[in-house]
């Protein structure tokens, strides 16, 4: 496999999993601020009288829909800090090589495809039912795991590079030895 491959699906792991944080965001609750009471100072002649704390306006209980956006969320957070420490783990530490094996997991066709399964996913996570999430849920498991391994081979393949073609051998004895190619100035 090579380095694009691995990137690719580096980033397609980790492009889930901020798509999937991207749309899950908490709704906005409405809550009243009281304004501070100004309060004049004090006349030398005149005692103030000192007001009593307005109550805090009542805070809204959330809908279930509400519930469900932020656990939804908190689980796509949980998924995107795994997964990155499983990147972690994989690449020792070594940002650079982690960088280049992605870019090289990119490149190959393996790669993008893996991305874009991952762009289809964070579509469909999009308008999906909590039911349909929960499907959508198991495919970027299953997408995270096949990228995990597209880096593991990347970062392999780094580490180990292939061997180098051996120099060919001067002509033996009896066949004619390569002529260079001529040299034409212009």
């Amino acid at each position: 496999m090579s380095k694009t491959t691995l990137v690719l699906l580096l980033a397609l792991g980790l492009g889930g999993g901020f798509l999937i944080a991207r749309f899950v965001k908490p709704t906005a609750v409405a809550v009243d601020i009281p304004k501070p009471a100004v309060v004049e100072a004090p006349r030398p002649v005149a005692k103030s009288v000192a007001q009593p704390p307005r109550p805090t306006p009542a805070i809204t209980e959330k809908s279930g829909d509400d519930i469900a956006k932020e656990e939804l969320k908190a689980r796509a957070k949980a998924f995107a800090e795994e997964t990155k420490k499983m990147v972690e783990e994989i690449s020792g530490g070594d940002q650079a090589k982690l960088q280049r094996a992605m870019f090289a997991g990119m490149m190959k066709p393996e790669g993008q495809a893996i991305m874009a399964e991952a762009r289809e996913i964070g579509e469909a996570m999009r308008n999906a039912t909590p039911a349909e999430r929960e499907a959508l849920t198991q495919r970027s498991l299953a997408l995270r795991d096949r990228t995990m391994s597209a880096l593991r081979n990347e970062m392999a393949a780094l580490n180990n590079p292939a061997p180098v073609a051996p120099v060919s051998r001067p002509a033996e004895a009896g066949a004619p030895a390569a002529q260079p190619a001529p040299i034409i100035i212009m």
